[in-house]
């Protein structure tokens, strides 16, 4: 493994050439460290060589800048992740395990809690298109806005300005482009376990939550009444904690009902209905169709 601190986005040619810049790193000020100090960093490796990338007590966002990576999963389970793909890793992750199925290059933002009030406000709004659990590899494109920003951060080491003041800017900017220039659905599952750590009552939720629970079950779950429940649902979701369970369920019956085969009284009963008949009432009354119907028309799409 070859480790450096910043690489170059590999499509970009924005620094072929530096000679034109003169750049003045030593003005005697303290926000400037010296590369082994930097958040930012970058690793390089053979193909067919174990990855092992200790991320210990910080937040790492893992940018794939060349080749494929086998990353292995806290459960024993792989995912291929291809060059011009990124990924989120919470410091309670652990380290970054993997193989190299091709040279491999990856760039390493790590950052601690984000406490700005802007970004938590960001995070705040976007956490209500969360789904109900993270996905411990879920992927986002790299985009022309991160491409930017990528030879920016590129930029500043090929320059030699190892500014802490600078580096913290640029870790903020990371989350603007993530809010303002992604999807905001896409952008709330890649970064769902940061916003999981970043407010602690959508955390509870979505670790109380189960598919066949109504709200006063939910609220002891939580360890509050149900007025109290609302109140915060409404702060954090903007949403009432009913309408968000519909929702919840809505998505869960929908992705049983994807199935290629589907038992109606075995779904009933995953889903907490009293009978076949109930359930039947629930799809027709908030998803429009019956079970069979929906499941066929799901079915004819797919095809």
């Amino acid at each position: 493994m070859n480790k450096l601190v910043y690489r170059s986005y590999k499509e970009s040619d924005i620094l072929k050439d530096l000679s034109e810049f003169e750049i003045n790193n030593d003005f005697g000020c303290n926000n400037y460290v010296a590369r082994s100090n930097s958040l930012f960093h970058s690793f390089s490796f053979n193909k067919g060589e174990q990855v092992s990338i200790e991320l210990i007590e910080e937040n790492s966002i893992i940018i794939i800048t060349e080749g494929t990576f086998l990353a292995s999963g806290q459960n024993h389970q792989s995912k291929i992740l291809n060059s011009g793909q990124m990924f989120l890793r919470t410091k309670d992750s652990g380290n970054l395990e993997g193989e190299a199925a091709e040279d491999l290059s990856l760039i390493c933002i790590q950052f601690n809690n984000i406490i700005s009030t802007c970004e938590k406000t960001a995070l705040d709004k976007i956490s209500i298109y969360c789904p109900a659990k993270a996905d411990e590899f879920e992927i986002l494109e790299i985009n022309e806005a991160m491409k930017l920003y990528i030879n920016g951060i590129s930029l500043l080491f090929k320059s030699g300005a190892f500014c802490n003041f600078m580096y913290e800017l640029k870790k903020r900017e990371l989350i603007f482009i993530l809010y303002t220039f992604y999807d905001k659905v896409n952008s709330a599952r890649f970064l769902l376990p940061l916003i999981e750590n970043q407010n602690n009552f959508i955390s509870l939720v979505l670790n109380k939550f189960s598919i066949n629970c109504n709200v006063i079950e939910l609220a002891d779950r939580c360890n509050m009444s149900p007025k109290t429940l609302t109140r915060k649902f409404k702060e954090h979701f903007n949403d009432t904690p009913y309408q968000w369970i519909i929702q919840q369920k809505n998505k869960n019956i929908l992705s049983r009902l994807a199935q290629p085969n589907v038992n109606i009284q075995a779904i009933s009963e995953e889903f907490g209905f009293s009978s076949s008949a109930h359930f039947i009432s629930y799809c027709k009354r908030y998803l429009k169709q019956t079970p069979l119907v929906i499941h066929k028309e799901i079915r004819k799409k797919t095809i």
